[in-house]
């Protein structure tokens, strides 16, 4: 067992930040399978070893065979966070669509999340920057919230001193892809058909925009705000490129 002693001992400590992340915090959760992943992967490595004695041959091939795999998955998520970097940091060009649709996320009661927060953040900031501009508040009502998403984000920005005569609710949606085309949906009923700013977490407006656009807005701008919070922004950076992928498998 002493040979094998390295491994089981990285897996354990593994299994442990697994838990640590998926179970003891709120929010970490896929950090938390990032860690479960790894910790079957240092077992597979393991296990690979103890085949190596009987069978050589046939261990080397699965290596290679993992390796390879392994390399085209870091590729992969390389390729795809440049991706959701840059639609993070680009800058704003030019004039700003004169309409804005902010992205629900998680409510504790009637209390905006941390993500939520950061998103009415960005908000307020867009409804200053633009005053004659109206904002389309979109997200339904989920498990363990009070109010709507869109509900609890127009107390806030009229608290803030936005005027409640330029926000429009929308509180149906369950997701982004329904937050986006419902929007859309109210503002061709107002008869509205110009460009809109989307506004969401900073890791999440590389795939919003390409929602946007395929809901049938034709000039997207974003903005985003993060939550001040390093090790909670990697796990979000972490867990918005297998939904990408998703989205553009599934599209």
């Amino acid at each position: 067992m002493k040979k094998y002693a390295s491994y089981l001992l990285s897996s354990g400590v593994c299994l442990i930040f697994a838990a640590f992340f998926a179970f003891a915090l709120v929010g970490y959760r896929f950090l938390g399978l990032c860690f479960l992943a790894l910790a079957a992967l240092i077992l597979v490595f393991a296990a690979l070893k103890a085949m190596g004695i009987k069978h050589h041959k046939a261990a080397r091939g699965i290596k290679t065979v993992l390796w390879c795999l392994m390399a085209i998955a870091a590729v992969a998520v390389i390729i795809t966070e440049a991706f959701i970097v840059s639609g993070a940091t680009a800058k704003a060009a030019g004039t700003e669509p004169q309409v804005a649709i902010v992205l629900g996320a998680g409510v504790h009661g009637t209390v905006p999340s941390r993500s939520l927060r950061a998103r009415l953040e960005a908000a307020l900031e867009y409804a200053n920057d633009n005053p004659d501009a109206r904002l389309v508040l979109s997200g339904g009502q989920g498990r363990g919230e009070d109010v709507s998403e869109a509900r609890c984000m127009y107390d806030w920005l009229t608290s803030h001193g936005v005027s409640d005569d330029r926000l429009i609710l929308e509180e149906r949606a369950s997701s982004t892809e329904e937050n986006l085309e419902f929007s859309k949906r109210i503002l061709d009923d107002l008869g509205y058909t110009g460009g809109v700013c989307v506004i969401t977490a900073g890791y999440h407006i590389a795939r919003a925009k390409l929602m946007a656009k395929d809901a049938g807005f034709t000039e997207v701008a974003a903005r985003g705000r993060g939550t001040n919070m390093p090790v909670l922004e990697f796990n979000y950076y972490l867990r918005e490129a297998p939904g990408i992928w998703v989205y553009l498998l599934t599209r």
